[in-house]
């Protein structure tokens, strides 16, 4: 009786050992089905990575300016006058040989002509008569000779008066080159002295773009440096050119330092005289993580991206610096291990699980 009860009670025993077993065994395997369930139903979000890369930017100068004629150079009479017909407008485009203006002569110098005239016709007569009274020997050789240094002297008044157009009543100015008339300086009927600017006319074989730049960013700007030149109004239309020179004085009205930018004229170009421009000088290049625009977001808290670390989106504030071509570049506590979120993340929440897949 004894040894059964024994038995009896080796194999409970080893009946409660092999239960505890089984159940200590099947508990870590619940858990993790538990926890594979709870996975499931943590939500995540479908996401497009990128990974971190370093290009190499162009730092760009943003410059305003205007565009000018090529050189200007001043039209002028040679004589004194009246301008009694202006025949352009300022603005207007010209080609050589066109009517500028018309001149009706100095009354002053025409009658001082007039006078010369006459008395190149006085002293003719004087050395013809004084030549015949010396054939009848009337008159001495002395005499004939004063004569004719008379005709000699009016003569050389006369053609002084020429050559100040007094036998011309009215000249008309025409343009010496094609070019554009930027400036009127006379009114029709004012009066005008000899050599007096009529008009300034710009040359068009080539135009002049005046930039202003900050006097702390001009020591970056150096002659050569290419630019990118687009009307203010529209900077779909884009020029490229290049620095033509630096000036070295801060301009008094506008307190920048000017740089001029020449365009030869067998370039298509739509820009035109007075036009205000737009310009984007290349100073150099520096190195900086970049992403695709769309990876950056922004909100109250500032800018930011997703970056992926263990299945996980993690927030990374960051500052937005320049932007080329579709690309960001970005500073911040980036790890440049990580994939960053460029799709998808505007659904993302910091710590939230994300998987990957092509979007």
């Amino acid at each position: 009786m004894t040894r059964t009860r024994t038995t009896i009670t080796i194999v409970a025993v080893i009946a409660l050992i092999a239960a505890g077993w089984y159940f200590f065994q099947r508990e870590p395997a619940g858990q993790a089905a538990a926890d594979q369930q709870s996975a499931k139903k943590e939500p995540s979000a479908l996401v497009k990575t990128e990974p971190l890369r370093k290009e190499a930017l162009p730092i760009e100068l943003i410059a305003y300016g205007e565009v000018a004629t090529g050189k200007v150079e001043g039209v002028s009479f040679p004589r004194a006058g009246q301008v009694s017909r202006l025949l352009v407008t300022q603005g207007q485009l010209v080609k050589r040989g066109t009517p500028l203006a018309t001149l009706a002569s100095d009354p002053n110098v025409q009658m001082a002509y007039n006078q010369a005239a006459n008395a190149v016709h006085f002293a003719q007569g004087e050395l013809k008569r004084n030549q015949e009274l010396f054939t009848l020997q009337l008159a001495t050789r002395s005499q004939v000779g004063n004569a004719r240094k008379a005709l000699q002297d009016a003569e050389a008044n006369l053609a002084a008066q020429r050559k100040l157009d007094g036998n011309i009543s009215s000249a008309t100015v025409t343009a010496p080159f094609d070019g554009v008339v930027t400036a009127l300086s006379v009114a029709q009927g004012d009066r005008l002295q000899p050599g007096a600017t009529i008009l300034q006319l710009g040359h068009v074989d080539a135009l002049r773009v005046q930039l202003g730049i900050e006097p702390d960013d001009s020591r970056m700007v150096k002659t050569g440096m290419p630019v990118t030149l687009s009307p203010v109004e529209n900077q779909q239309q884009t020029l490229q050119a290049a620095i033509t020179a630096m000036h070295g004085l801060i301009d008094p009205k506008t307190r920048l330092i000017d740089a001029l930018v020449v365009l030869p004229a067998h370039r298509d170009r739509f820009l035109v005289p007075g036009m205000r421009v737009r310009a984007v000088i290349h100073v150099g290049q520096h190195e900086a993580w970049t992403l695709p625009r769309q990876a950056v977001l922004t909100d109250d808290k500032g800018d930011h991206v997703f970056q992926v670390t263990n299945g996980k989106a993690r927030r990374v504030a960051v500052s937005r610096e320049q932007e080329s071509q579709g690309r960001v570049a970005i500073s911040g506590a980036l790890d440049p291990t990580q994939p960053v979120v460029v799709l998808g993340n505007y659904e993302l929440q910091d710590g939230m699980r994300v998987r990957e897949g092509t979007q």
